[in-house]
């Protein structure tokens, strides 16, 4: 059986790698991701193609979002031929490889800064083919501050009220391994909204990452449940229930990583996503290795609210 994770590293922006060395799968992946905000930067629409992987999965902020490579390209042509490409700078990126001894698979967590919507954060998969690099699952959102996640869920809550925004159907497996997966998660949102902390960090992989909806919030097992245990002692858990979720497996021979992303109903907070990666370990036990949890913002209200969190910021 492989080991949970084979490596990890955080990988910063920085110039691209020279041509005369060989660098380590996880940069040459980031590589390829700071390729492919720089062609959509150019509006440089076959470079961009060419960092995507023939079955890639993009998901927009929006939950209504989410394409296949090909209707990614067909909404993107136009956009790239008036030569408007849309700029995102990797501020913070984080790099992980799957536990495959190919080096073929890792997934990935960034933070980036949009000239539009000011700070934006990046969740997904990349695959290699050959010597290349091309991204699998890409999931975009537009972090929202704590201190103004409360008023902008309620509008956001008002908002869908009166004008329901309908989740993009996802994709419906019935392998095995996905519904193991599946089950993880659930069992994951249960122990939560029961506010049992030794149920749900057992669901965890050692090396993990949960990042919160605030920029700031990228948390080890260890850090997260520093944060999390006080309010599991005091009987205060949170209930995320999900109303429709898609579960990719990733193409490696040890069918040992899931993607998934999931939308979800808060009490608190109305609409929510989850995105990230489930991996099986050695013990033959399915555990999560990412999960990062957003606000999706409508597109309706996304210049608005995005404006408003810059401004808050400065």
């Amino acid at each position: 059986m492989l080991s949970l994770i084979a490596s990890a590293l955080i990988v910063l922006t920085g110039p691209a790698p020279g041509a005369d060395r060989v660098d380590p799968p996880e940069q040459a992946a980031a590589a390829a991701l700071q390729e492919m905000h720089a062609a959509a930067a150019g509006s440089d629409a076959e470079a961009w193609a060419e960092r995507l992987a023939p079955d890639m999965v993009w998901i927009g902020n929006e939950t209504s979002e989410r394409w296949n490579r090909e209707g990614f390209l067909a909404l993107a042509a136009p956009i790239f031929a008036r030569g408007e490409g849309w700029v995102y700078a990797a501020r913070e990126r984080h790099v992980t490889l799957a536990p495959d001894p190919c080096a073929c698979v890792a997934w990935f967590d960034e933070v980036l800064d949009s000239t539009t919507y000011g700070t934006a954060r990046g969740e997904g998969v990349l695959v290699r083919e050959g010597a290349d690099w091309r991204v699998y699952r890409y999931a975009l959102s537009y972090p929202i501050p704590n201190d103004l996640a409360e008023g902008m869920t309620a509008e956001i809550r008002a908002f869908e009220a009166a004008t329901p925004v309908i989740d993009a159907p996802g994709e419906v497996t019935d392998a095995p391994e996905a519904l193991a997966a599946a089950a993880v998660l659930d069992a994951l949102h249960k122990a939560a909204a029961l506010a049992d902390g030794a149920a749900y960090f057992d669901l965890f992989a050692p090396d993990a990452v949960y990042i919160g909806t605030d920029v700031s919030e990228r948390w080890s097992v260890a850090e997260f449940r520093a944060y999390a245990d006080p309010y599991f002692a005091r009987g205060r858990g949170w209930t995320y229930t999900p109303r429709s979720r898609s579960l990719s497996m990733v193409p490696l021979e040890c069918r040992c990583v899931i993607w998934f992303d999931e939308a979800l109903d808060s009490a608190s907070y109305g609409t929510s996503r989850g995105t990230g990666v489930v991996v099986r370990g050695e013990d033959g036990r399915w555990r999560v290795a990412l999960y990062a949890l957003t606000f999706p913002i409508p597109n309706a209200l996304a210049r608005d609210m995005t404006a408003r969190i810059r401004a808050a910021a400065e």
